[in-house]
């Protein structure tokens, strides 16, 4: 299993506006549609920072203010199971970069899974950075408010999941 991981705040929603990037879609539905050698789609992800809870009972209702949000933006459905796909800031107690946030969306998705399975999409160059270290394969997405990135528009992130992909799947039928 391959994963695509998002971040959402300035990578799939500019988070000033509260508005879907342009082009994010588009991404997702083309991303949606992907199959690797193997006929095996990719697991569409989020990651995010979110609010920090005083108290462990305050996380459900925190859960719920972040899917309101994927319900507004009317990406929820690429998200599901939502228990599985997203994972926040506020469940696990740290932000991103910490690797343990990152462990935390392996361990919702599957037992088997590893830092080279992800494809981690970002406009934050320090997450980026951090996630290679972690052997992840990271893209640097130009945000609306950042200088720089790998990638300036969302629909540009479509061949390079295609070659993650295909890199991925080469490498597993190599090892067989």
């Amino acid at each position: 299993m391959k994963i695509v991981l998002f971040d959402l705040g300035d990578t799939l929603e500019d988070q000033e506006t509260e508005e879907l990037l342009p082009g994010a879609r588009d991404t997702l539905d083309a991303i949606k549609r992907m199959r690797d050698s193997s006929r095996h789609a990719p697991v569409l992800a989020l990651v995010s920072d979110f609010d920090m809870p005083d108290s462990p009972e305050e996380i459900p209702a925190i859960r719920q203010r972040y899917f309101a949000i994927l319900e507004d933006l009317s990406i929820r459905s690429f998200f599901e199971p939502v228990s599985k796909r997203v994972t926040l800031s506020t469940e696990v107690g740290v932000f991103k970069p910490d690797k343990k946030i990152f462990q935390a969306v392996l361990e919702k998705l599957g037992r088997h899974l590893e830092f080279k399975d992800v494809l981690f999409i970002t406009e934050k160059l320090d997450h980026v950075e951090k996630a290679r270290l972690l052997k992840m394969q990271a893209i640097h997405f130009k945000g609306p408010r950042e200088s720089s990135g790998e990638v300036e528009k969302l629909v540009d992130l479509i061949p390079m999941v295609k070659k993650f992909l295909r890199s991925s799947s080469n490498a597993v039928r190599r090892r067989r």
